[in-house]
């Protein structure tokens, strides 16, 4: 819109040009019209070139903080779950769970989360493999920084030797 708004206007001072002037001065004028409309037209193209570049960087970065949380869920030794549905099944029909505990849904989520839920474990190689992959793609990605830092504080509660190792890297003055 805004490029047929400065085309209509160096069309009409191109025609009043004409008018004042003569056909003589009409030929350095197109020039200049075509010069100022090459410019601008490039210009703004990359105005939405810049917008372009600056939306695939947030979309890539909001992919990669995607995959990373991911990855933490392996470095805290959790890999995912099974829920039962026999199991469930036989809870409400031997009435170990009842309609009272129907009622209070804590109660009800406690019951079939002990019984039911299976958690499927992670071997130590594979978590060692994800904390080690958090400080090398923290190294790698400056927005993932902060992020494997505060992760990696979290995992020396239960991993502290390979924890404190890729903390140092990432943050030089932390302690562990």
């Amino acid at each position: 819109m805004k490029n047929l708004i400065i085309l209509i206007f160096f069309a009409l001072l191109l025609i009043l040009a004409q008018l004042k002037f003569g056909s003589e001065i009409l030929i350095p004028l197109s020039a200049a019209f075509f010069l100022i409309s090459s410019g601008v037209g490039i210009w703004l193209s990359l105005e939405q070139y810049r917008l372009k570049l600056s939306s695939e960087k947030t979309e890539s970065d909001i992919k990669l903080m995607t995959l990373f949380t991911k990855l933490m869920n392996i470095a805290h030794a959790r890999s995912g779950y099974v829920v039962s549905e026999k199991t469930i099944e036989k809870l409400f029909d031997q009435e170990i769970v009842d309609k009272e505990d129907a009622k209070d849904l804590k109660v009800l989520n406690q019951k079939i989360q002990e019984a039911a839920i299976l958690n499927l474990p992670v071997g130590d190689a594979e978590q060692d493999a994800a904390i080690a992959a958090i400080a090398k793609l923290a190294n790698r990605h400056e927005v993932l920084k902060d992020v494997a830092v505060e992760a990696l504080r979290s995992i020396c509660k239960f991993k502290p030797k390979i924890a404190e190792k890729y903390l140092k890297e990432l943050s030089p003055t932390e302690t562990g």
